[in-house]
């Protein structure tokens, strides 16, 4: 049994709250950032439960269960043939990539032992634009995904993920991965987020492993993620296949070899679906 959640009061410049708990298969303790900004930003700590794209980050002091006895099949660089699933690697260009990496390891991740951070945007309901609440670095990574996407997606998808006139607030999660460092197997909430995830890779690559949820004894895929890629779940992709990383500090990729990881950073997008900014029992949200 797991022991009881520590709540730790921090005073700075904003009011905020770290939450100090264990992680994934009751590994290191990790810290969770929840602050309220003059952005109209909120960062909260996320669920107990693997439930994002980039979720619950497990420590390499141990390897999981689900890493021990997955398969050693290469990652690929090209995309695996999974309705729904799109990558493009390479697609932030070089100068913004860098600036939102240093920009966010500056604001959100310089205190010790913080990993995570999740900012809400502000619903198209309260006359407010979706991302408002958003940094401006962060809108502007935005509408660059946006603009670069339109010539990669098919038009109903970046539609999904763009709409002309959104009604759902915008939602931005951000993880911060050392080498070694993993998240298990999972399905973002489908009740607590809409459908059209993207996820952006910075600072370093790391391979993803995907399996069919429903589907016992599944062949894994794996796809390697590189700095500045930007990965798109919809559909089959998004409901119907798990998404995990594996705690390791290389990864074997095919026609590549071995890749050795560095410190990765990846920014989420998703659509929150309505009152899916309350914070409660992850359950509830199943």
């Amino acid at each position: 049994m797991p022991p009881p959640q520590k709540h730790l009061r921090y005073q700075g410049d904003s009011d905020s709250e770290l939450n100090s708990n264990v992680g994934s298969g009751g590994l290191n303790p990790r810290k969770k950032l929840k602050i309220s900004i003059d952005e109209d930003s909120i960062f909260s700590p996320a669920a107990d439960s693997p439930d994002s794209l980039f979720d619950e980050i497990s420590s390499s002091s141990a390897r999981s269960d689900w890493d021990e006895d997955c398969d050693d099949s290469p990652a690929t660089l090209h995309a695996p043939a999974i309705p729904g699933l799109f990558f493009v690697p390479s697609l932030i260009p070089h100068e913004l990539a860098h600036q939102v990496n240093d920009f966010c390891m500056r604001k959100y991740f310089s205190k010790p032992g913080v990993n995570q951070i999740m900012l809400f945007g502000v619903a198209a309901s309260s006359g407010c634009a979706p991302t408002s609440g958003l940094p401006p670095l962060l809108r502007e990574l935005l509408s660059t995904v946006s603009d670069l996407l339109a010539l990669e997606l098919p038009p109903e998808v970046h539609a999904l993920l763009f709409p002309p006139s959104p009604t759902y607030a915008r939602q931005a999660i951000l993880n911060l991965y050392r080498p070694g460092e993993g998240i298990a197997p999972h399905v973002d909430l489908p009740a607590r987020f809409g459908d059209g995830i993207v996820g952006v890779s910075l600072g370093s690559g790391c391979a993803m492993r995907f399996t069919e949820a429903e589907t016992d004894g599944a062949e894994a895929v794996r796809l390697f993620l590189p700095a500045q890629s930007v990965l798109v779940l919809s559909g089959e992709a998004r409901y119907g296949w798990t998404h995990g990383i594996e705690q390791r500090t290389a990864d074997f990729v095919k026609g590549e070899g071995m890749i050795e990881r560095g410190t990765r950073m990846s920014i989420t997008f998703r659509w929150l679906l309505p009152g899916a900014d309350v914070v409660g029992d992850p359950d509830d949200f199943h």
